[in-house]
């Protein structure tokens, strides 16, 4: 279970890191920037999810119904690779080629980085998921693939408002 502080980490860092690809000024102002700037989603997969097909079909169908924004540039993606001592460069190896494969493979359009220093290793403990920023409403929220059709339904009316 994650403790307060790793929350309060991982939200930061994760803000920091869409912030800095975007192109985001901190001292510039952000009166009126539309909705679509507002929301951001955070895709981790956890590599031993990889065999789970439900936990891909979930993740897959979700992609496959976002809006073209966040195919393009409101969604980044994390690879957490649990590594055990001695394997630690073979099995980065292998993740990034079964990731570079999956993403050709289904047409994935936003960057999905590999996460070398376990970084989201605790988030990544309950398997993959995806994380939705909503500047709009001030708050975070969390889904764990496999989604329930009331979480796929929850994201999307999170997107449209």
């Amino acid at each position: 279970m994650l403790k307060s502080w790793d929350w309060i980490i991982f939200l930061l860092f994760g803000c920091l890191v869409f912030f800095h690809f975007r192109g985001f000024d901190f001292l510039e102002p952000r009166i009126g920037a539309p909705n679509d700037e507002r929301q951001s989603l955070l895709f981790f997969l956890d590599f031993e999810d990889f065999s789970c097909m439900m936990c891909l079909d979930s993740f897959l169908g979700l992609y496959q119904k976002l809006p073209i924004r966040f195919k393009t540039s409101n969604s980044w993606g994390i690879l957490v690779v649990k590594k055990s001592e001695g394997e630690e460069n073979r099995l980065v190896r292998i993740a990034k080629k079964k990731l570079e494969g999956f993403v050709q493979a289904n047409h994935i359009t936003f960057p999905i980085l590999v996460d070398r220093s376990q970084v989201f290793g605790e988030l990544a403990e309950r398997g993959s998921g995806v994380v939705l920023f909503d500047e709009n409403r001030k708050a975070v929220f969390r889904y764990d693939f496999p989604l329930t059709n009331e979480q796929f339904e929850d994201i999307f009316a999170n997107l449209m408002e």
